[in-house]
């Protein structure tokens, strides 16, 4: 195996200089050389979040740069490394900007939209590829045939690997079928990096012990050994085993760096969660629905007879969650119209389907409110161009975003207020979706309203006991639980 070349770790003022720091410890006791580059911000954010003093922090490093000497080194495409960045497609231009920030623009930085990206990687004229999961899947199974060892490999927002059946896992961490291992496997050095190691169940935590290989037991050993089943509305839910809780989480604390914004001393603004109930005609919803042309005969037996909804199979409420969304959509806009017309500046709504937020949208357009959509397949110049008119322009007043596609990697602090019109069944997605609004209060320095708007006597209230539960479940495997109830209500 070939010696491993300098490692670059560059600290941005974002909170969590911690993992920088903490990194930079590890590569120095593993003999590592790192070669160091901070931002002004980074500086402050060091003496605001650590006890660490600047000097500290650059003794270190093996090499320190000043993030303004474009002459230096690093910036040349001279300083060779190799790695890969793994990231959700929405945060590609954000880490590849990232670079930029630091006077890296010479640093060779793959786009990794294409094959043609990976090719040009793969044969040098890049030194690191920032792609997305879904081309990393594609490509995987290649690296062992044109890539030298990766010196580094970065999964960023890492839940989405939560799956352990999931293609996208299996590709990426484990055994590939058609290639002698996962991504993971062709790695010197990898880093998991999220906010919500546990997305939607106890036994997602599974996903990352595998990944830092501490976890000998099988899934179901592990399963056996940690958790408790019970039955729930839809399935098994599972329960963390009380005298194995504390075991669990010295496991996890012992393989990995987890920090809270109380452990760095950030402080954040009030957060107010609530259900926020759109009444409208009952009779009328319900004529709605059993109308509506993708209405099948399961669901409609369901509501005429007033069948358990536990009747219902996953398809069948995908069905009904869709034509529940489009059924609040136009009043839960006109009171939005009524709150934006009465003083409210700004606000964000997120929601599961396109068509329910182009409704709001529309309805709030034809009455003189403008706004923009974050949508999935959205190119990436038109999302960057609502972001910025959100964050720079007064008149901007609304942003309607899907769930998946503008949950992760986005700041929307310009506005306090916050709408999940349609909630997901995952706790973390919904967290993730908050802290696009929230956050420590040198990025956003208001009170933040949070609602989650329910359709009155409808499968809505059925999904926040579920997604309650949940959270839950889950909370009790974080020590900072009392923060993650207050987030998600």
């Amino acid at each position: 195996m070939s010696v491993p070349r300098p490692l670059l770790v560059a600290i941005t003022g974002a909170t969590g200089v911690i993992y920088g720091v903490e990194l930079l410890r590890v590569l120095r006791e593993l003999e590592q050389p790192a070669h160091l580059v901070m931002s002004e911000a980074a500086i402050m954010t060091l003496s605001l979040e650590t006890a660490y003093s600047l000097e500290e922090v650059r003794a270190l490093a093996s090499v320190v740069y000043s993030n303004k000497d474009i002459g230096a080194a690093v910036a040349s495409g001279s300083f060779r490394t190799r790695g890969m960045v793994v990231v959700p497609d929405v945060a590609r231009e954000q880490w590849r900007g990232e670079f930029r920030r630091f006077g890296l623009q010479n640093r060779r930085v793959a786009k990794g939209n294409s094959i043609h990206d990976f090719v040009a990687w793969a044969n040098g004229r890049f030194d690191t590829l920032v792609t997305s999961y879904e081309m990393a899947v594609s490509w995987t199974k290649y690296l062992h045939e044109r890539c030298e060892p990766l010196q580094f490999l970065v999964f960023d927002e890492a839940h989405y690997l939560k799956n352990l059946d999931a293609k996208r896992t299996n590709v990426l961490l484990g055994e590939h079928a058609d290639g002698p291992g996962g991504a993971l496997q062709w790695a010197i050095n990898a880093w998991w990096l999220t906010g919500t190691p546990v997305p939607n169940d106890p036994m997602d935590i599974l996903t990352f012990l595998r990944f830092q290989r501490v976890m000998p037991l099988a899934r179901e050993a592990f399963r056996k050994r940690y958790f408790s089943s019970r039955p729930k509305t839809f399935g098994t839910a599972q329960t963390a085993r009380a005298e194995m809780l504390p075991e669990l989480r010295q496991l996890i604390a012992n393989n990995s760096l987890c920090r809270s914004l109380s452990d760095i001393g950030l402080e954040c603004p009030p957060l107010m969660v609530s259900p926020y109930l759109i009444d409208g005609d009952t009779q009328t919803v319900r004529d709605m629905l059993l109308q509506h042309p993708g209405l099948d005969q399961i669901i409609r037996t369901t509501l005429e007879e007033n069948l358990p909804l536990s009747r219902l199979d996953a398809p069948h409420i995908a069905t009904l969650r869709r034509i529940i969304g489009q059924a609040k959509a136009i009043p839960y806009a006109a009171t939005i119209l009524g709150e934006l017309q009465s003083g409210l500046d700004k606000i964000v709504i997120f929601g599961q389907h396109r068509e329910v937020l182009e409704t709001i949208r529309g309805h709030l357009w034809k009455h003189g409110v403008q706004g923009g959509l974050i949508y999935g397949g959205m190119p990436e110049k038109e999302r960057e161009a609502v972001k910025l008119a959100f964050d720079s322009d007064s008149a901007f007043r609304f942003v309607a975003c899907n769930l998946r596609a503008a949950g992760v990697a986005l700041t929307l602090a310009a506005s306090a207020a916050l709408d999940m019109v349609e909630s997901d069944w995952v706790p973390m997605t919904n967290y993730q979706a908050v802290m696009r609004v929230y956050g420590p209060s040198h990025v956003q320095r208001r009170a933040v309203r949070v609602r989650f708007i329910t359709l009155a006597n409808s499968f809505d209230e059925t999904i926040n006991e579920i997604i309650s539960a949940k959270t839950e479940a889950i909370a009790v495997m974080d020590k900072h639980e009392a923060d993650l109830r207050r987030m998600l209500g």
